[in-house]
């Protein structure tokens, strides 16, 4: 095809690609993490993140003022069409990204097919925190590529990056691979810009937490918890059948980056091998595909690097035996995926939402014990003494006491408890003893929803 032709059509085709990839997307389940839902709500009705919400995460879109709640994203189809701009954003920027790489339409398209094939296998149909990062670092690659070197561009850079970080704290090791690379490959006064950029968004978090009276517990449960309890209890790691699932992409990316660095790398395979095997970093504590959202866009760019040189003929051919090769992979993934169902808010919750409904009144004080940890926030209560974690074992080896407590002070009003509710292999009202000896004592059960008990007070 004529360059000037592919150029008339190459927005069109963008296009055309994103909305196939929202319309996939549309045919799949839906898994938002209902901690997006809870923490925002709780935050919304005056709970301390990290003093009352008990919680191991940067505070991102979850811990400030300006949260999803408050943004009015609430609802499980509105954080579906959130999960659709965020697709659709990080496939424009993937595309302006690589058209500062490659300079020429047709290898800048690629990688954006490339991840409209891989997206919503890797967990793509999932919102989580992770689900926003790749945004925050292809901007922040996008600004560290511009070729005139201006001093804004680093401080931009930076400010993005500093942004992510907000998010999670993995961002923190792609932070210091690039500064390590800018330190020896830029002037010092370009170095600098991107710290300051970079320090702004921690420094305003840092004294908005002490604005509130948090940041003691921030430290602890956001750095020394996840380096001590969780990182002992808290670990997942990948099956043999997750490993081979990642091998043509990720096991292809990684096999890449060390050939091309081997052959004198250029500044932009340099840059993506570090933001590729940064990404790496956030499926490291706790492995699950969605994880792997921040490095998959760099993965794809690496693979389309290695097809810089090859001709549009070329690529055809290497397209057709590539798509051969991973088509029984990708069709068992739809297989299993297909369906309008939304985790977290099927039936089931339904059914116990309307069974509490008639037993509370909106800021009630509540208990979910082992189950449907964001009941709170479809029935508009509230957590016993204001205090609220999600019971993973993890936490309540730490956090039983203060939600007993809480318990104690602010005996609720209505106890949902899931006897048998387990997190890798272990039961999670085995974690709360205390509480679940005072729930038996004092508490009736009166209905029973899917396995699930519904408790009064006797």
């Amino acid at each position: 095809m004529p360059k000037y032709t592919l150029k008339k059509f190459v927005l069109p085709l963008l296009l055309l690609i994103i909305c196939t990839n929202i319309f996939l997307l549309s045919r799949l389940i839906f898994f938002p993490y209902p901690e997006l839902f809870v923490y925002s709500y709780l935050t919304q009705e005056g709970l301390l993140p990290y003093k009352q919400i008990l919680d191991q995460h940067f505070p991102g879109i979850m811990f400030f003022p300006i949260n999803l709640a408050s943004l009015g994203i609430d609802t499980p189809h509105e954080m579906r069409v959130l999960l659709f701009a965020l697709v659709a954003v990080t496939h424009t920027m993937l595309f302006l990204v690589s058209r500062r790489i490659f300079k020429t339409y047709h290898l800048s398209l690629i990688p954006n097919v490339l991840y409209l094939l891989w997206q919503p296998f890797f967990e793509g149909y999932v919102l989580w925190i992770d689900s926003f990062i790749p945004i925050f670092l292809l901007v922040t690659f996008y600004f560290l590529m511009d070729l005139r070197k201006r001093g804004w561009s680093y401080f931009l850079a930076g400010s993005f990056l500093g942004i992510a970080l907000l998010f999670k704290q993995p961002v923190i090791i792609i932070f210091l691979l690039v500064t390590s690379y800018l330190f020896f490959n830029i002037k010092r006064e370009g170095l600098y810009k991107f710290l300051i950029g970079f320090s702004i968004p921690i420094i305003a978090m840092l004294l908005y937490l002490f604005s509130i009276g948090v940041l003691g517990d921030f430290v602890y449960w956001a750095i020394t918890f996840n380096i001590t309890v969780f990182a002992e209890m808290g670990r997942k790691y990948p099956a043999f059948s997750d490993l081979v699932k990642l091998l043509p992409v990720f096991g292809l990316a990684i096999i890449l980056s060390i050939y091309l660095i081997s052959k004198k790398a250029t500044k932009e395979v340099f840059l993506v091998s570090i933001f590729f095997l940064g990404s790496l970093s956030f499926a490291f504590a706790r492995f699950d595909f969605v994880h792997l959202q921040p490095a998959l866009p760099f993965a794809i760019i690496l693979i389309a690097l290695s097809l810089h040189k090859v001709k549009l003929a070329g690529l055809t051919k290497v397209g057709v035996i590539y798509l051969i090769l991973v088509l029984p992979l990708l069709l068992s993934f739809y297989k299993h995926n297909v369906g309008q169902r939304i985790l977290f808010f099927g039936g089931f919750e339904q059914e116990l939402v309307l069974e509490i409904e008639k037993l509370t009144d909106p800021k009630d004080s509540i208990f979910a014990m082992g189950t449907s940890f964001h009941i709170y926030q479809m029935t508009k209560t509230l957590p016993p003494g204001r205090v609220f974690v999600f019971q993973f074992p993890w936490f309540m080896k730490v956090a039983e006491s203060k939600v007993f407590a809480g318990i104690l002070n602010d005996p609720p009003k209505v106890v949902i408890r899931d006897k048998g509710a387990e997190v890798s292999g272990m039961k999670l009202v085995n974690f709360m003893p205390r509480i679940e000896s005072y729930v038996d004592k004092f508490y009736l059960p009166i209905k029973n929803v899917g396995g699930t008990e519904i408790l009064v007070r006797r």
